[in-house]
């Protein structure tokens, strides 16, 4: 059998294996065997029948082989990279480091400035174990980079630049090796350009710098290049928070620039090209600046109140490539105040000279000399001022008034160049007198002016009035009116006027006036003297011009009581003289003269014409003011009774009216009464007794005197009256007498009986015609001597706490009773009890001195009624009347203390109260005390 393929298949075997032994070899790491073995196979063309053969095994091992690659390339004729850079600037260039060997290795690597570079510039190693491209900070500066075989490594070639250096070209290599120094891989240049540096300036103002708040100020900011380069994209930024928050603030719609694009800060951290509602921070960007450029910012500032007096400083900075510069300005944000004052006309006179004093030569102590001045707001805003005078020489009361005369209000307020008149008047002492006028206004400001007085004299001029009447008399005679009387329609009153001049110094301008009273007409007025005015509103006045030192004059004025004078009134009169020299008028003394016309008319009359002993008269003064316009002020009326005549106590009544008992002195009779209106008659009555001291025609007078309404104090004249009554001894009419009780009907028959009822003490019983009478302890009360013929009594109510018993066939009470009267008559009035079956438990009279206090308690169902009566010859002061509860009792109604004054007579107090106890402890003692 002939084998024919064999062959070409070993060959075929034999090439595979050493393309492959080959290739290993390559790739392979060091150390590696690499084994081969061939093999054939032998048979007939039947593949069952093939058989294999093997060669013997060949065996090889590969050795270590050390290579280091470094990309990308590059020569200084054709430098791999380039970076173009500014003096201070950096450039980053990434290399890759390979193993290109079959073994681990460590391989050196360094930054190399080639010599043919004109820059050293700093440079390092960085290993970009990020793989960014970027010299982090926790990213290593190496030497060395260990990598496995075929492993590769990323490395940084940082290069700095720096300021100084200025331009030129570097040309910086990174090389690796292998640690024996063999395969060193050194052609990868790369190239940096240093260009020529910029140089930026800011500059930066306020316009204007000085600010007055309320307006606003241009704050312009400019950026220059003055280097030889073109900067990187410029930043000019101006913020502005520190300001906002002083008061000064930005203008909306205001900034511009030269070149580049606006951009709006809201919070001084987020910008953009859209202006906020309030703006913190204004800047430009604009990508370059070449040298000698500009770049020019503007924008307006307003000043608020609240910026005023302050200084806000403000810098603007310029950045490009790491580069800063700085501009700063401040804004003055303040008024200009500023005040003057001076004679008018010339406030702004220089301060202490000549033309800035004023100087009278004379003034009187006491009197005002008044200097007007013209205070000016010199400044430009709207200030406060204050004005004070001070003394340096002399002693004074100064007072401010303003253009009109009034008190002048402080502050005054002006706005900037507004003026105002400011009147200083001085009331000195006697001697010399220097003012220092100043002003001072609310921000700081003042100025001052000089008043100067050659000489204060002292006292005042001699003023000396006085008034003489006169009226016709019935016969037609011209007579004088006693000085202090009075006058009346028509009487002629002539007013003498005497001025002297006490000085030593001449008074000028010197002026006389007398406001003639409004009562009186004048009629001429001597010595140059000019009336003018309608009758009522009339004034005469003097002219006098100048008063040499020592001068008299004597003024006189003639005038007539007018019917307009009221009765009562004073015609008051008072004349002024004012001179330059005495700017506020000096009064003379007062003259007083009384008016009066009309007289008092009294009318007495009596209720008999004829009496006998133990009679009641009643007297009636009908008294009248025939003035119709005044009345009479606390008139007195005055009434003698004749001797045998005795008051009644109690009768005294005005116009119908009580009428407090007239004060009895030396037998005489007086009532004082507040008033006597005009024109309305009042009417007096009161009541006497005639006495078995009576005898003869009995003459009782009255006088009747006050005082006039008109506001002056003087007599006004009285009137007198007299009524006459007959004594007739003999004159005897048949008389009776008249007795009863009063007392508490507790069984309500309508009889007294001792045993069962309550007689009441100290209760009134009154007799139509004016007598009275007061029950004793035992109730019982008398009239003696009445006439036969019916007649009226009645229980005065007010003295007893108990209502009348309802007894009378008409329906009547008995409180009030109409009985016919005829020898020994008996009326009494029978009480109702206050409840049901009343008694009383105790009656107590308390005698202290002269004052007697009497108690009575008596039962009520559920409760107890008190009476306390009070009788004193006298008034008492300061009383004080306890009658205590019995413990545990409330107070029902009227009161148990009494406090403060009791006139004179008999005071009664009731009261009740409650109280469930025994009825032998309802009973206390009243404690009372005064003052003497």
């Amino acid at each position: 059998m002939k084998l024919s393929r064999p062959p070409s298949l070993r060959t075929a075997l034999v090439s595979v294996l050493v393309m492959a032994g080959v290739a290993g070899a390559a790739g392979t790491p060091a150390g590696t065997v690499i084994t081969n073995r061939a093999s054939a196979l032998f048979g007939t063309p039947n593949p069952q029948d093939l058989q294999e053969t093997a060669s013997n095994t060949i065996s090889t091992v590969v050795q270590a082989v050390c290579s280091v690659s470094v990309t990308p390339d590059g020569t200084v004729a054709q430098p791999g990279q380039r970076a173009t850079l500014l003096p201070g600037e950096r450039a980053v260039f990434p290399y890759t480091v390979v193993n290109t060997g079959n073994t681990p290795g460590t391989f050196p690597v360094q930054g190399v400035v080639d010599a043919a570079s004109t820059l050293t510039p700093a440079i390092r190693v960085v290993l970009d174990t990020n793989g960014n491209g970027l010299p982090d900070s926790t990213e290593p500066e190496v030497s060395s980079v260990t990598l496995a075989a075929d492993a590769r490594a990323g490395v940084l070639l940082v290069v700095d630049t720096t300021r100084s250096a200025g331009a030129g070209n570097a040309y910086v290599n990174v090389t690796a090796s292998c640690a024996d120094g063999s395969a060193t891989d050194t052609n990868n240049v790369s190239a940096v350009q240093v260009g020529p540096p910029p140089a930026l300036g800011v500059t930066k103002t306020f316009t204007p710098a000085l600010v007055r708040p309320g307006t606003e100020t241009t704050v312009t900011v400019t950026a220059r290049n003055g280097g030889q380069g073109t900067s990187r994209e410029v930043l000019l930024t101006d913020l502005l928070a520190a300001q906002t928050a002083q008061g000064l603030t930005f203008v909306a719609g205001s900034a511009r620039t030269t070149v580049g694009t606006l951009e709006y800060t809201a919070d001084g951290t987020a910008w953009s090209a859209a202006e906020p509602a309030t703006v913190r921070g204004v800047r430009v960007r604009l990508p370059a600046l070449a040298p000698d450029a500009t770049a020019t910012l503007t924008f307006r500032m307003l000043a608020g109140a609240a910026a005023e007096n302050h200084v806000i400083p403000n810098t603007a900075t310029a950045e490009t490539g790491g580069e800063r510069a700085s501009g700063s300005a401040s804004a003055d944000v303040r008024y200009l105040p500023g005040v003057a004052i001076g004679p008018v006309g010339a406030p702004q006179a220089p301060e202490g000279t000549a033309a800035d004093a004023q100087r009278v030569p004379f003034a009187v102590a006491g009197q005002p000399v008044c200097f007007d001045h013209t205070l000016l707001n010199t400044g430009d805003v709207r200030d406060d001022f204050t004005v004070t005078v001070t003394y340096p020489q002399g002693t004074a009361t100064p007072t401010l008034l303003d253009a009109a005369g009034k008190p002048l209000a402080l502050p005054v307020s002006l706005e900037p160049g507004q003026s105002t008149l400011v009147r200083v008047c001085h009331a000195a002492q006697a001697g010399t007198l220097d003012a220092l006028v100043t002003v001072a206004g609310a921000r700081g400001t003042s100025n001052t002016t000089h008043d100067l007085v050659g000489v204060v004299e002292s006292g005042l001029p001699e003023l000396r009035k006085s008034a003489a009447a006169t009226t016709v008399d019935e016969g037609g005679q011209t007579v004088a009116v006693p000085e202090g009387g009075s006058v009346a329609t028509g009487d002629t009153v002539t007013y003498t006027l005497v001025v002297r001049n006490p000085y030593a110094h001449a008074l000028t301008g010197a002026v006389v006036r007398d406001p003639v009273p409004a009562h009186v007409t004048a009629v001429s007025a001597a010595a140059g003297g000019v009336i003018t005015g309608q009758p009522g509103a009339q004034s005469a006045t003097w002219t006098l011009g100048t008063l040499a030192p020592g001068e008299t004059r004597t003024l006189t004025l003639v005038t007539t009581v007018s019917p307009r004078a009221v009765d009562g009134e004073g015609l008051k009169n008072v004349f002024t003289l004012t001179t330059t020299e005495l700017v506020t008028p000096v009064p003379s003394n007062e003259t007083v003269t009384p008016v009066w016309s009309a007289q008092l008319r009294v009318v007495k009359a009596v209720s008999a014409k004829e009496a006998t002993y133990g009679d009641r008269l009643t007297y009636t003064l009908t008294i009248t003011n025939q003035s119709v316009t005044t009345a009479i002020m606390q008139a007195a009326v005055t009434d003698t009774p004749a001797r045998g005549l005795d008051y009644v106590p109690g009768t005294s009544t005005l116009d119908g009216q009580p009428l407090v008992d007239p004060v009895l002195s030396g037998g005489t009779l007086r009532w004082t009464l507040p008033e006597l209106p005009a024109g309305r008659p009042v009417v007096i009555a009161y009541q006497t007794r005639v006495t078995p001291e009576a005898s003869g025609d009995l003459v009782n007078a009255v006088v009747v005197s006050g005082t006039g309404a008109g506001g002056i104090a003087r007599a006004v004249a009285s009137n007198r009256a007299t009524a006459t009554i007959k004594l007739s001894p003999l004159l005897f009419a048949p008389l009776a007498d008249i007795v009863g009780v009063v007392y508490v009907d507790r069984n309500r028959d309508g009889r007294f009986d001792p045993a069962i009822d309550t007689p009441v003490p100290r209760a009134r019983i009154l007799l139509a015609g004016g007598r009275q009478a007061l029950t004793d302890p035992l109730g019982r009360y008398s009239f003696l001597n009445v006439a036969h013929g019916t007649h009226a009594l009645r229980l005065d109510p007010h003295t007893t706490p108990y209502p009348p018993l309802q007894l009378t066939s008409d329906g009547g009470l008995s409180g009030t009773r109409s009985v016919p009267v005829r020898g020994l008559t008996s009326v009494d009035f029978p009480l109702a009890p206050l409840g049901g079956d009343i008694s009383v438990l105790r009656h107590t009279t308390l005698l202290v001195g002269d004052v007697t206090i009497e108690k009575t308690v008596t039962q009520l169902p559920g409760g107890y009624a008190v009476t306390l009566r009070v009788t004193t010859p006298r008034a008492l002061d300061g009383v004080d009347l306890d009658d205590p509860l019995p413990p545990g009792a409330v107070l029902q109604d009227g009161r148990n203390t009494v406090t403060g004054t009791l006139i004179a007579g008999e005071h009664t107090f009731t009261y009740r109260f409650l109280w469930a106890g025994a009825p032998g402890a309802a009973t206390t003692d009243p404690v009372m005390s005064w003052r003497y």
